[in-house]
């Protein structure tokens, strides 16, 4: 898990002023760790946490931090040792979250912290993985090229064809299914594999938001960092329900699932 450790946090106290506290937050953090005692104190105990985010180009009300506290509660709390992607599923809800050991409270999380390299290259995994259980999922239904090149247009089949002549030309001729594209492979499955299944609706539209997202990304990578955020959720939330509906159908009678 990407985090803060508990030594590093920059915390305030519930009498600390709004307006002080949001002009001392030169490093913009969206969320500051309210404690009982000094703030410096690595032992003060935790009592909340205050967004600060509200005051990135509003003024602070002339408050004390405690009027905008919120308490410690489970919901802001996940186990430090869980994974970055059990964060960000809810992270479009839940912004912030404590890290919480044995010992108690040993680092925090916030939605800032999706912009960090190793976030991307998880989902960036998880989106190849999807990708590779596609297609052996596509293997496991059609035996031959042609039985699931009939499910792409005819725009689709001619490109396929064009970049599998390029690569025999010069001997690098592999599995023409590695040639298809991460939209030829969900058209595949839904006219094949989820044809008639109560999942194809869902699946599809998951899928497709996945390569929106995705695509999105890739072409605008200044877009407000809020957005982005929100797209990182809504792509992991996409990619976990359709690699469940996935494995439901790889599961199911193989026999069941072939086209007549």
């Amino acid at each position: 898990m990407i985090a803060t450790p508990r030594d590093q946090f920059v915390c305030c106290t519930p009498d600390d002023s709004l307006p002080e506290i949001a002009e001392r937050n030169t490093e913009k953090f969206d969320f500051l760790p309210v404690v009982e005692g000094a703030p410096l104190d690595v032992s003060a105990p935790i009592v909340g946490v205050v967004r600060m985010s509200d005051y990135f180009h509003e003024p602070a009300p002339p408050l004390p931090v405690s009027s905008q506290l919120m308490r410690l509660n489970e919901r802001l709390l996940i186990g430090f040792d869980a994974s970055i992607l059990a964060f960000i599923v809810s992270a479009d809800k839940r912004p912030f979250r404590f890290l919480v050991a044995a010992e108690g409270i040993v680092g925090l999380v916030s939605l800032t912290d999706l912009h960090k390299l190793p976030v991307r290259a998880a989902l960036f995994g998880l989106v190849t993985g999807l990708e590779i259980a596609m297609s052996d999922l596509i293997r496991q239904v059609h035996d031959r090229r042609e039985d699931w090149e009939t499910c792409l247009s005819q725009e689709r089949r001619r490109s396929l064809t064009d970049r599998i002549g390029r690569d025999k030309a010069n001997e690098g001729i592999v599995d023409p299914l590695l040639y298809t594209q991460f939209c030829d492979k969900r058209v595949i499955l839904e006219k094949s594999v989820f044809q008639g299944r109560p999942e194809r609706n869902e699946f599809r539209e998951a899928v497709k938001r996945i390569e929106n997202l995705r695509n999105d990304r890739e072409c605008h990578p200044h877009r407000h960092l809020a957005s982005l955020d929100r797209q990182i959720c809504q792509l992991t939330g996409a990619l976990t329900m359709t690699m469940a509906a996935s494995d439901t159908a790889i599961r199911a009678n193989a026999n069941w699932l072939r086209l007549n």
